[in-house]
């Protein structure tokens, strides 16, 4: 028996017959890698007729992981050598489209780890539709990090997968601080630990970036559930009015309804528990216990009798107010000082050291435009590195040995359209635009705002932004 042999009859479609070859002469062949791919390959033709019979809707999970977990555990047992392999590869990529429904998927992803991928697998690609796609690496670790934070919750869930998994997910996060999707299994697994705050701080950025999402501001309402319940229930109302599809609210409604027949809201309740039931009905779909009761009661049949359902009140505004409250919260703000502003590229540019600064869009913080230079500010990051989230004004007076109000003799020699103060402690440049309004060959007494600054040639010295003061003195 040969790889070739099996090859052959995989090419021939005859699957059944390549996998038998490939255990029978497994143990004659166990060191040799041509066979082992041959081995692996039959396996996949099985794994991958599964895999797609399930996404057919042919299979039910239950008889996925019936049929799949002896192939995959087979798989374990012969593949160590392929370990960066292409078969290895296929084989995971198949994994991790059924781990949401394979009850082996943790045991197994273990055993694989998220390291041995080919080069090629660990890239991101173009599909045919000209979209750029994560690479089957990442995708495979998110689906860990995914399905430890669901599992997480279930008590007879293996702890020292659970344990393994989460540090996955922290060496993952390590690596890209700002994923939206780690965060979020993140804050699942702070909430499951019963740690709101934490939840919060990495759920934020994702509300952030997902903030037309339903499902976002519904994982919000049920962090604040227990600490904020106006504002839970403004996210649960936020999520409703955004949901494109009802199943993503289906469970939310229940929810609201129960939240609003104990706020006495039994009109708002009826619509509620009205909707989730139309959705039900419309698919077909098991009508669970609590909504079941909900609709037996009878301020519920009363109000459908009655007509009398009433919608949820527009709760945007009050959302978006919680969003930037929280989203505040969880930035970390840097002090900076507004050194210019560029007209044409309606952009204020803030410094924040002699050799770092960055731009703030006038078109996302519109009142940054009448800010003028020399003036302090503290802008909002979610990372260090990271783009500008927000802004305020600074309570600091100055920012020593970056933005300080200096005092000195100002002199503009005849012929120069620049200008420099004399100070006991540096000389600060005055550019054109500022030095045009001084006469030449006159001394003044000014007081200015100057910021240092190193310049293009990697010379570091002070520029005078804006002046306070400004006194004639003599002729030169």
């Amino acid at each position: 028996m040969s790889s070739k042999q099996i090859f052959a009859l995989r090419k021939q479609k005859l699957f059944a017959e390549a996998l038998e070859m490939a255990r029978a002469g497994y143990s004659n062949n166990a060191a040799d890698v041509w066979f082992l791919r041959a081995y692996a390959w039959s396996l996949y033709d099985h794994v991958k007729n599964i895999v797609d019979s399930f996404e057919a809707k042919q299979l039910s999970p239950l008889a996925l992981s019936s049929k799949l977990t002896p192939h995959m555990r087979e798989f374990a047992a012969i593949a160590d050598p392929l370990r960066k392999d292409s078969a290895f590869s296929q084989m995971l990529r198949l994994a991790g489209k059924v781990a949401k429904e394979w009850d082996e998927f943790l045991g197994f992803a273990q055993w694989a780890g998220v390291d041995d991928f080919s080069d090629e697998d660990k890239a991101p690609f173009i599909n045919d539709q000209g979209k750029t796609v994560d690479s089957l690496q990442k995708r495979f670790t998110r689906a860990i990090c995914r399905e430890v934070a669901t599992r997480a919750v279930d008590a007879q869930s293996d702890n020292p997968l659970i344990y393994w998994g989460k540090n996955i997910l922290q060496q993952a996060l390590k690596v890209e601080p700002d994923d939206q999707w780690l965060n979020y299994y993140q804050s699942k697994l702070y909430l499951v630990q019963g740690e709101a705050a934490l939840a919060i701080k990495c759920l934020v950025p994702v509300v952030r970036r997902q903030s037309r999402a339903a499902w976002s501001w519904a994982k919000l309402g049920e962090i604040l559930e227990g600490t904020r319940s106006d504002d839970a229930f403004n996210c649960y109302a936020y999520a409703t009015f955004l949901a494109r599809e009802e199943q993503e609210v289906a469970k939310v409604r229940i929810h609201l309804a129960q939240r609003l027949s104990i706020a006495g809201r039994f009109d708002e309740a009826a619509q509620q528990a009205s909707l989730a039931l139309k959705y039900r009905e419309q698919n077909n779909f098991k009508v669970p216990q609590e909504l079941s009761q909900l609709l037996a009661t009878d301020w519920c049949r009363q109000a459908m009798a009655n007509n009398s359902l009433q919608p949820l009140p527009k709760v945007e505004a009050q959302a978006k107010a919680l969003l930037k409250e929280l989203d505040q919260k969880s930035l970390t703000y840097i002090r900076g000082v507004i050194d210019h502003i560029n007209s044409e590229k309606a952009l204020s540019y803030i410094v924040t050291s002699a050799t770092a600064g960055f731009g703030l869009s006038h078109h996302k913080f519109p009142q940054v435009a009448n800010l003028l230079p020399g003036t302090l500010v503290e802008v909002g990051c979610a990372t260090p590195e990271g783009p500008p989230l927000d802004w305020r004004l600074s309570d600091a007076l100055m920012l020593t040995g970056l933005c300080e109000t200096l005092s000195g003799h100002l002199e503009r020699q005849e012929g120069k359209d620049f200008a420099f103060i004399r100070t006991t402690r540096a000389d600060i440049f005055v550019a054109p635009t500022l030095a045009n309004t001084f006469a030449p060959k006159q001394q003044y007494n000014v007081t200015c705002i100057a910021i240092r600054r190193t310049n293009k040639g990697g010379k570091t010295g002070w520029r005078a932004v804006r002046f306070i003061e400004k006194l004639k003195c003599n002729a030169i």
